[in-house]
């Protein structure tokens, strides 16, 4: 018994990370639109009240940089995000039990005349816990803003 002890703790410190995401296109893009694709200009127009101030800059610096490997074509694009949904775990919490950072949002793609050339419903989750848990609860506006971007690269580019 006094071996199992140590080796729970380990455990828990260690902890483990699971992403999930429930995302698909509303109106997605055409393949020849998909193929030709560049996004020069990622706007978050609304997010959940729960953010920091620094947020929209973090979040859209993420998005632009994730989308700067799936989408790598000339024709310019650009990005508006409506986030409805940014769940952070607490960091001590997310020490002891497995907890999930999410967010959830809407992402459009528009063409240079602004037509709507794609939207994309986008969610996305990641559980951890232990000592992974608390370094992503701690920074789960980053990480999360970064998995909204490759989550929309898979949906959108096929990334």
């Amino acid at each position: 018994m006094k071996s199992i002890i140590p080796a729970l703790a380990g455990l828990l410190m260690l902890g483990g990370c699971v992403s999930a995401g429930a995302s698909g296109a509303v109106s997605p893009l055409a393949n020849d639109v998909r193929d030709n694709a560049r996004i020069t200009v990622v706007s978050l127009s609304s997010a959940p009240d729960n953010v920091s101030a620094e947020f929209k800059e973090t979040f859209e610096g993420a998005v632009r940089g994730q989308l700067g490997k799936c989408a790598t074509g000339s024709q310019a694009l650009t990005l508006e995000v409506t986030l409805d949904g940014f769940t952070a775990p607490n960091l001590i919490a997310a020490y002891m039990v497995p907890m999930a950072s999410k967010v959830s949002g809407v992402a459009r793609l528009r063409d240079a005349g602004g037509a709507v050339v794609g939207e994309y419903r986008i969610e996305r989750s990641l559980t951890m816990g232990g000592t992974f848990g608390v370094a992503a609860a701690a920074n789960a506006e980053v990480n999360m803003s970064n998995a909204f971007g490759e989550e929309l690269c898979k949906q959108a580019f096929k990334a």
